[in-house]
């Protein structure tokens, strides 16, 4: 954080110290920009802290870049007048903005921004982006930082160890509303609203069926339900929507058909085959062939994350700004990782059952994978309500995440039945 507040102070003193020139009215050709970031964002970091100043030192005075803090009320409003303003429709940091050309993450800046810039001096200069209120905030910002330093001379001290807070009551910007996230990407962000339904009304009829199995002395009336032609159909239902959002990576994807979409969609074909074709409880072994489907899912996010690598996207969503959020980590462990851990417990439980005890490995199952889709109810709400944007590969891994607790649901609860009534069994015995 130090080192990223320490070049802000060297980007903004080196970049606004000197009067505006070329295309406000001086000899030298001069580009002009945005940058959006967030402090938290590992994918900024990397921008910022390893490829920023190279190309900076190679354009020297000849680009002025304005770098913009989005994760704050300010920031973040004056990121969506620019959304809005250019018809941008990704919403994640670290974002460029040169004139019209927009470039988003830790590949495209870097790999873009040197030609861009290039083209815009040939070409005699490109002015600050046309964002409401931009022009306005750069002055402000040069008469500031102008004034600072000649009271510093005059005053003969030493420079600021802090930055100034270049978007802080400069321009009057409002907060974002919950509409304003929710329509940056409508179709993507319903579908996460739904997913997030279904997530709820999952977690809500399992805990509905455990409390009924463990609290009363007869057949739980919620788990015959569960492994009756209802619960099958249910079954299908979330194997059917994990298919449709990993056929939307695959035949949307900004990389075509890729490896782990084909070894995705070929799996939950075969899921969904069996579903359909059984008749009583589904076969043992769906449960960790799903679990290696989603293993697969946060395997990719997981390298993603740790890579600051793009992710292949579908043809809704937007991947990568979830990805590059904040959110995408907790404690600085990447959520992929989480999902990987998480996924890799199930296995072993599974393979434990078959070897071992079956009863603990089924209670075992059941307690993890709720505990899996409490925690994808947290991250689905996320995404349409804070961040703003929706990534298909999280919302297949939580649709999966709840496909394992409907297979593992009645089997979990029946063994907690039994684990429950042991000790009231031995009590009779010894009295």
């Amino acid at each position: 954080m130090r080192r990223l507040l320490v070049w802000m102070w060297v980007l903004l003193v080196v970049g606004f110290m000197i009067a505006p020139v070329s295309v406000y009215g001086a000899d030298e050709p001069v580009v002009y920009g945005v940058f959006f970031y967030s402090p938290s964002c590992p994918h900024c970091h990397e921008v910022i802290n390893n490829h920023w100043p190279a190309i900076q030192s190679e354009f020297g005075d000849q680009l002025r870049v304005l770098f913009i803090d989005a994760s704050g009320p300010q920031g973040g409003q004056l990121m969506r007048l620019a959304l809005e303003s250019l018809n941008i429709a990704s919403t994640g940091v670290p974002m460029l903005i040169i004139g019209d050309e927009v470039m988003v993450g830790s590949i495209e800046i870097p790999a873009r921004a040197p030609e861009v810039i290039r083209q815009g001096l040939a070409s005699g200069g490109i002015g600050l982006p046309a964002i409401p209120g931009i022009e306005e905030l750069y002055q402000a910002i040069i008469e500031r930082e102008q004034a600072q330093q000649a009271a510093r001379q005059e005053a003969a001290a030493e420079p600021a160890e802090n930055p100034p807070e270049a978007a802080e009551g400069l321009v009057k910007i409002e907060t974002p509303t919950l509409w304003d996230r929710l329509r940056a990407d409508p179709v993507a962000n319903a579908l996460a609203v739904i997913v997030l339904v279904g997530l709820v009304a999952s977690a809500g009829v399992v805990l509905a069926a455990g409390w009924q199995a463990l609290s009363s002395q007869r057949p739980a009336a919620l788990l015959e339900w569960m492994d009756g032609p209802a619960g099958r159909w249910v079954l299908r239902a979330a194997a059917l929507a994990s298919l449709g959002l990993a056929a939307a990576l695959m035949v949307g994807g900004n990389a075509g058909v890729t490896p782990i979409t084909t070894a995705v969609m070929a799996a939950l074909l075969l899921v969904m085959v069996m579903l359909l074709r059984a008749t009583g409880q589904p076969e043992s072994w769906l449960l960790p062939v799903v679990a290696l489907v989603g293993l697969a899912v946060a395997g990719y996010l997981a390298h993603v994350e740790t890579t600051a690598s793009e992710a292949v996207c579908g043809v809704v969503g937007d991947c990568n700004t979830v990805q590059q959020s904040p959110y995408a980590r907790i404690f600085g462990i990447p959520i992929g990782l989480i999902g990987v851990a998480g996924y890799v417990a199930i296995l072993l439980a599974w393979f434990y059952g078959q070897a071992g005890s079956r009863r603990l490995a089924d209670a075992a199952l059941l307690l993890m994978a709720l505990f899996g889709v409490v925690f994808s109810i947290y991250l689905t709400f996320l995404e349409p309500f804070v961040i703003g944007a929706t990534c298909l590969w999280c919302l297949t891994s939580a649709v999966l995440m709840a496909l394992i607790l409907w297979l593992a649901a009645p089997a979990g609860w029946r063994a907690l039945q039994e684990l429950a009534a042991r000790p009231k069994e031995r009590r009779r015995t010894l009295a």
